[in-house]
């Protein structure tokens, strides 16, 4: 079995960013959505890759908690 799309990130769809706010104890607001998809653009920068694998990017996220209200 491949690889889905629901098996990236979305960063366009608030619900999706809020469920992962909601996965690490965070506020779903406006700005830790912005927060994300700021981090988003970090990670895909480092590991040279146009999209994120929710595998991926969970980890970087819980690293990274202190960053979100």
């Amino acid at each position: 079995m491949g690889i889905s799309d629901h098996d990236y990130v979305n960063f366009s769809e608030d619900y999706e960013l809020n469920h992962r706010l909601k996965s690490v104890d965070k506020r779903q607001t406006q700005g830790n959505r912005d927060i994300l998809v700021l981090m988003g653009i970090e990670l895909k920068t480092s590991l040279g890759k146009v999209r994120l694998l929710h595998s991926e990017f969970h980890p970087y996220v819980v690293k990274q908690k202190a960053r979100l209200e």
